[in-house]
């Protein structure tokens, strides 16, 4: 089984290194991201089969901000901040600087991406995983909201994938729950986790052999 992270950050990546079970480097593991900004990404790279150091370039690596964190996982824009902004998609990139190695990097990910999709034999399983709470751990920027609408795009990823692939699953873990579950696709594996205070604290309460 090959395990891809669709988000919110990089809980799902250092989840699976935690238990050894990182193998690929895939475009969303380090990043914070949305359900609507990965869709969106993904309807470009399939649908329109847009060049993909075009996607990377004009698109997911098109930073014209910068951000920094003022509390757990809330930023704001900020000239001298930390971390890459993309402001269009909502995502922020706190590992990253623009550099030409950092551009080769994300394109060789979502060659990867592709590729798996598309040719892998193994069964593909994505894993999202919700921020913490509401409170603590959330994902804002400039104090706005921006994960909304997330079973609604996590369904419009898993329709999506299915139109290249039949051999795979995503499975959600969600410490918010404040979405109706009938908006999600019945085949979504949706898991309910008990709110905490941190990443780290909702790492440790997932069971990662619910993937299996």
């Amino acid at each position: 089984m090959i395990i891809i992270p669709i988000g919110i950050q990089c809980t799902n990546t250092i989840l699976l290194k935690n238990n050894n079970k990182r193998f690929n480097s895939f475009p969303f593991d380090w990043i914070l991201s949305t359900p609507k900004a990965i869709f969106e990404l993904l309807e470009l790279l399939f649908e329109s089969n847009i060049n993909i150091e075009d996607l990377v370039k004009n698109h997911f690596l098109y930073c014209e901000k910068k951000a920094t964190v003022e509390t757990l996982e809330h930023y704001y824009n900020c000239s001298n901040g930390g971390a890459l902004y993309n402001s269009k998609y909502n995502i922020i990139f706190p590992h990253d600087n623009i550099s030409d190695d950092t551009y080769n990097k994300y394109i060789r990910r979502f060659e990867r991406l592709k590729n798996t999709i598309l040719n892998a034999k193994e069964e593909l399983c994505f894993i999202y995983i919700s921020q913490s709470s509401l409170d603590s751990g959330n994902f804002t920027i400039d104090g706005e909201k921006v994960l909304i609408n997330v079973y609604f795009y996590l369904s419009k990823i898993y329709n999506l994938i299915g139109k290249y692939n039949n051999n795979y699953k995503l499975v959600v873990f969600d410490a918010i729950n404040e979405e109706s579950t009938e908006i999600l696709d019945k085949n979504i594996i949706l898991f309910k986790v008990d709110s905490c205070n941190s990443c780290s604290e909702l790492i440790n309460k997932i069971n990662i052999n619910l993937l299996q």
